[in-house]
């Protein structure tokens, strides 16, 4: 069996015993300081799952932007050396990877500082 499809099951199943040890727990939560926006008797393991959920989404905005800014410096970077990269070698391929990697590891140390 591929690794990956073993990891898969082996996270299913971490899943499913977290979800089945805690069916009976339940609580209250409070969406809003009133007593009017208040949820009662929810399972417990909803809301972690609710949570995971709204964290991972919470970091798309960062993970998109990262992204885009790689490929704005990529182009610039083609531009600067007018290279076709189908044309270009692994050699000059992997340089140009070092600068992006060079570049953004400089803005973040940058970013840091301030």
């Amino acid at each position: 069996m591929p690794l990956r499809l073993v990891w898969y099951i082996l996270i299913l199943i971490c899943i499913f015993t977290f979800i089945g040890l805690n069916l009976g727990n339940s609580s209250d939560i409070n969406l809003w300081f009133t007593e009017s926006a208040k949820l009662k008797d929810i399972p417990i393991f909803i809301s972690f799952f609710v949570m995971y959920i709204l964290g991972a989404i919470s970091v798309l905005p960062y993970v998109i932007g990262s992204g885009l800014k790689k490929k704005k410096l990529m182009k610039q970077l083609k531009r600067d050396n007018s290279l076709v990269p189908e044309k270009m070698d692994k050699k000059t391929k992997r340089m140009l990877k070092r600068k992006i990697e060079n570049n953004s590891e400089s803005d973040s140390e940058n970013s840091n500082s301030l």
